[in-house]
């Protein structure tokens, strides 16, 4: 019931800051209602005021004020930690990179090289930044922008291969950009199949997806 869900909604705003101990205007509220495509990543305002956050003794930069999303998905935190984990002297490509903080850890891992794609420039100078942030430098460490499906398909003969693929597509999408709708349901076997074949052999590959029916 809407009415029941707003008065729970409401008591629990009205208890974080003294359960937290903080006080009331440090309280960011995000409501998240069902929306189709990119709109979770849309601009919700303008203020453009980002903090550091820390994590396992590595840094990023949070927004939260302009996006539904902060820039930092808590849901990945134990996923980021297992890609530090494998990424020693790895070549490291991370898909739908969203703001590198899993770009981030494979070079806190030892990663030979981390090639960072997004086809969003917001998001990829947000991943630079990021790397900044965490005094990580040099030509090791690429970005691209581009569609991550289309540039999958373009790699088809490529001869540059990868130890370690991070593949976290969107649930849907139809972005401007895109030339075809992208639903993880239906297209996650053809994505995966062309992100094999830039496996070396013995790589790995990390899927993963937050849809509920999937």
């Amino acid at each position: 019931d809407i009415r029941k869900a707003k008065r729970r909604l409401d008591n629990i705003i009205s208890v974080i800051p003294d359960v937290l101990k903080i006080d009331d205007d440090h309280v960011a509220l995000k409501t998240r209602r069902q929306q189709k495509g990119i709109k979770q990543y849309e601009k919700h305002s303008d203020q453009k005021y980002f903090q550091v956050v820390h994590e396992n003794e590595l840094k990023f930069y949070v927004n939260l004020e302009d996006y539904l999303d902060t820039g930092l998905f808590l849901d990945h935190r134990l996923t980021r930690e297992i890609v530090r984990d494998m990424s020693k002297d790895k070549d490291v490509l991370n898909l739908f990179a969203y703001t590198g903080t899993v770009s981030i850890y494979a070079a806190a891992g030892g990663a030979r090289s981390v090639t960072t794609i997004d086809m969003s420039n917001t998001y990829l100078d947000w991943a630079k930044r990021n790397f900044n942030l965490n005094e990580l430098a040099g030509d090791k460490y690429k970005f691209i922008k581009a569609d991550c499906i289309k540039w999958l398909i373009e790699q088809k003969h490529s001869e540059e291969k990868y130890d370690l693929i991070f593949l976290d597509p969107p649930t849907f999408s139809n972005s401007k950009s895109m030339e075809n709708s992208f639903d993880v349901q239906k297209d996650h076997v053809f994505l995966i199949n062309y992100a094999m074949r830039l496996l070396n052999d013995g790589g790995q590959l990390l899927f993963s997806n937050n849809f509920r029916k999937f």
